[in-house]
């Protein structure tokens, strides 16, 4: 009890009483969505407890994915933003497509992929579409926040940088090659599971494959981190670890017949889930069980996903339960009940946080039989005791804490702009004294703002200097310790360059190109020109000059995109205005024809007879260059007769041939091709010439 009580007193001067401090909703971890409470829930994965709850509106199977400030409850036909330390719905917004999102938890988002639509969305303030023309694959994010999608169908690997409002597709991969990303360290690679070979993504293209040691279908599953430098690639009923350095033979590890979400990485154990039975399945980097565990059922099939502290968690889908796998492999099972609340949570068994601990209420006794009594002799009457006065009460309530200074605002940040900067914090404890407002500092100058603000923007300040804010709460009894944003430079804004002028695009369809022409942008915005992006039916390419020619498929109409792209100060390259046009698809081919007139009289063959004239026959949209056979045909009986001969480079010929004097007899023409295709001529009645 002493230790206890020096705890809590050391706790609130420090500023740390607060059970549920805007610190804990910035540390890593992992919300879930618990629908039959409407409420989201914040699950600590270093201690496996429930430190945190807010009303969200949601439906059954709905994701929660955060970003550094919010949370995003996601459905198919909403996504509500919550805020982590608030814990305050902060709005919604329409899905980008009622497909399932793939959640990406990265520096800068979080992501959401719609992989069959083509689409993805960076959560925020506001929040940044960003279409590609096509699917893509499953992605992959590495430390620096840089988000990576592969469109194996294109040949393309995109990137989403920090911060990036255009995915750049300017890694090429092999067409018509299916395959999958992973991150080996902080080293994206390429599994190219037509030819079963390993690459490295490098700046202009994948480096030299490697054999991969064994065969692998085109619908194996990757982890998208490494197992201690093995790639897990799970393949029907068992997972492949292969090594990335020595070559040596993977190692297999066969898995009980079942249906397989996973697998999924804390970079030492590799997970996976039996959704058939509910069953939780983790195996160290040499292939060995380290632990099967029976998840608690729930209706729908559970989720299993890595977050950023490096732990797997496993939720239900109705939110009722949430296993943590940690770096090492250990099991913890969270039941998501109550959760916690928006304040403190008060003592165990409820009263007064400042009054004197009560007891907990015990368990029910079950109706055990109890000995039977023993009769006890009549008691002796003893003379009046004197007894001390109660202090029990007294013992059992410690003094009161004294109020003490606040404690430090959590999770202080900046963001510049133009000669400005906003400073944003979480709430500071107030250490039983009414916070009376916050104090915002920096070199040259300092602000007071009121006791409910979370931020505020700083003016005045000069573009190209740079500023660290530091921000401390007020109360009472004083001046509390400050808490230092990251360091900004406040600048003019960046203007991208406008839509480059008259964009034109030519079908070679001989050649399977296009060719695309245009003018430079009327404003090429504030930053330095780096290239243009040209983008043909979602084929990417790259040019400096005014031109490109893409190989690509064009039976069909293609949208043609040309962006200028720049560089900002920073070093980041920023995408410009898009000018747009269509391509026309190639012309249906037509179908042949062949055209029979009566063509000039001739004294050959029937010289001297009435109508005696040649027959006039013209063939045209054959094969180019092929041997065609002409037979005429008439009503005279047993008439017959054929020719042969080539069409051109155009796929016409045309002959006078086969005189003939029947008038009055009705002629029409066959063509015959070499494939056995016969098509027959109009009829026409012979005349007398």
């Amino acid at each position: 009890m002493v230790v206890a009580c020096v705890a809590a007193v050391v706790a609130a001067v420090t500023g740390a009483a607060n059970p549920v401090s805007a610190v804990q909703f910035l540390m890593p971890g992992h919300w879930v969505y618990n629908s039959a409470l409407a409420s989201v829930f914040h699950v600590d994965g270093s201690t496996g407890n429930v430190d945190a709850r807010a009303g969200v509106p949601g439906s059954p199977g709905n994701q929660v994915f955060q970003g550094e400030t919010s949370g995003y409850v996601v459905g198919s036909d909403r996504i509500t933003e919550f805020g982590k330390s608030s814990l305050d719905v902060k709005g919604s917004s329409t899905p980008a497509s009622e497909e399932t999102a793939y959640g990406v938890e990265t520096a800068g988002g979080p992501y959401l992929v719609y992989r069959e639509a083509g689409k993805v969305v960076r959560m925020g303030d506001p929040s940044v579409l960003m279409e590609l023309d096509g699917p893509v694959g499953t992605p992959v994010a590495t430390r620096d926040g840089t988000l990576w999608l592969p469109r194996t169908e294109a040949g393309r690997l995109c990137q989403v940088r920090k911060d990036a409002r255009a995915p750049a597709c300017q890694v090429p991969l092999p067409r018509g090659h299916n395959g999958a990303l992973t991150v080996v360290g902080d080293e994206v690679m390429f599994v190219d599971t037509t030819d079963d070979t390993l690459h490295t993504v490098e700046r202009d293209g994948l480096g030299e494959g490697r054999d991969l040691g064994l065969d692998a279908s085109d619908d194996a599953v990757l982890a998208d981190t490494d197992v201690a430098g093995r790639i897990a690639i799970m393949d029907a009923n068992r997972i492949h670890l292969v090594d990335t350095e020595s070559g040596r033979a993977p190692i297999e590890v066969d898995l009980p017949d079942g249906d397989y979400a996973g697998p999924v990485s804390t970079g030492e154990v590799v997970a996976v889930v039996d959704r058939g039975t509910d069953t939780l399945l983790t195996y160290d980097s040499a292939g060995e069980l380290k632990d099967r565990k029976q998840l608690p059922a729930e209706k729908g099939d559970p989720r299993i996903t890595r977050g950023e502290d490096d732990r797997i968690y496993v939720d239900g889908d109705e939110g009722e339960h949430v296993v943590v796998v940690d770096q090492d492999g250990g099991l913890t099972e969270v039941p998501i009940e109550s959760g916690g609340d928006n304040d403190a949570a008060p003592p165990r068994g409820g009263g007064d946080p400042d009054g004197p601990p009560v007891a907990a209420p015990k368990p029910d006794r079950p109706n055990l039989p109890q000995p039977p009594r023993t009769e006890q002799p009549p008691r002796t009457e003893q003379p009046p005791r004197s007894d001390p006065p109660d202090t029990r009460r007294q013992q059992q309530t410690p003094p009161r804490v004294p109020p003490t200074q606040p404690g430090a605002p959590a999770g202080v940040s900046a963001t510049p702009g133009d000669a400005t900067a906003t400073v944003s914090w979480g709430p500071a404890p107030d250490n039983r004294s009414p916070l009376t407002g916050y104090r915002v500092s920096w070199a040259g100058g300092s602000r007071t703002t009121g006791p409910g603000a979370g931020s505020v923007t700083i003016p005045g300040l000069v573009n190209g200097t740079r500023y660290v804010f530091t921000v401390a709460a007020v109360n009472g009894v004083g001046v509390g310790p400050g808490s230092s944003s990251n360091p900004v430079t406040p600048a003019a804004p960046f203007l991208a360059a406008s839509a480059p002028r008259n964009l034109a695009a030519t079908t070679d369809f001989d050649n399977d190109t296009v060719t695309v022409n245009w003018a430079a942008p009327a404003d090429m915005g504030t930053g330095v020109f780096a290239h243009y992006a040209v983008n043909v039916g979602g084929v990417q390419a790259t040019a400096t000059g005014l031109s490109a020619t893409v190989t690509v498929g064009v039976d069909t109409e293609l949208t043609v995109t040309v962006t200028a792209v720049t560089t900002n100060p920073a070093g980041a390259q920023v995408v410009g205005a898009p000018a747009t046009t269509r391509t026309e698809g190639r012309p249906p081919a037509s179908d042949p024809t062949v055209v029979l007139s009566q063509g000039a009289p001739t004294d050959e063959y029937c010289g001297g007879q009435e109508g005696c004239s040649w027959m006039h026959v013209e063939a045209s949209n054959f094969p180019p260059n092929t041997m065609i056979r002409f037979e005429a045909h008439s009503t005279q009986e047993d008439y017959t007769n054929a020719h042969s001969t080539p069409t051109d480079e155009n796929g016409f010929a045309d002959i006078d041939r086969f005189a003939y004097a029947g008038v009055g007899y009705r002629v029409w023409v066959t063509v015959t091709t070499p494939d056995g295709a016969e098509y027959v001529s109009n009829t026409i009645t012979w005349g007398a010439g």
